[in-house]
This record gives structure tokens, sequence and C-alpha cells, in this order.
């Protein structure tokens, strides 16, 4: 395999790795590293609820700033949240 190639896969294969953050919420290391960047306090959230409830607490406080990434996180969250607990 090309080493270019094998250093893209093992890139994105890390940064979707889950970790787990309490009995009730895991994110991805790429979801974690765009709530930090926005200082979004997930550590202190029970569920993925929690989350979109502070990211959505975030885009409405800082209406001015560019949330496209945050968006995509918590866009993601909301299906994920859908398919695995929601849609049974």
């Amino acid at each position: 395999m090309n080493k270019e190639i094998e250093k893209i896969l093992n890139e994105t294969i890390k940064k979707n790795e889950l970790v787990k953050i309490n009995d009730k919420l895991y994110l991805t290391r790429y979801q974690k590293e765009i709530l930090d960047f926005y200082k979004i306090d997930y550590k202190s959230c029970k569920d993925i609820n929690g989350v979109l409830f502070l990211i959505d607490e975030a885009i409405s406080d800082r209406e001015d700033e560019d949330f496209t990434l945050l968006d995509e996180i918590a866009s993601s969250l909301q299906e994920f949240n859908y398919y695995h607990y929601v849609h049974k």
C-alpha cells in the first residue's frame, strides 16, 4: 500500500475512534477536538442531549462567529442519538 494512503487511512481511523467520556457518552476524537476548540464543556454532560444543548447555547450566544464545524458535530450527534436511542 502506498505510504501516503496508509498515513491518511491511519489518521482517519484515529480521528474517528470513539472515546468514552462517561457511561452514556462517547465521542470521536475529532468531535472532542472541535468541542474543545469552541470551549464546550462536554465533560460535564451526562449524555448526547446535554452536549447538543451546550452546542445550541454556544451558537445562539455568539451568532457572529462561523459555526460550520460545530453544526457538523451537532448533526452527527443528532443522527447517532436518533438511530441508537430514539428509533427503536
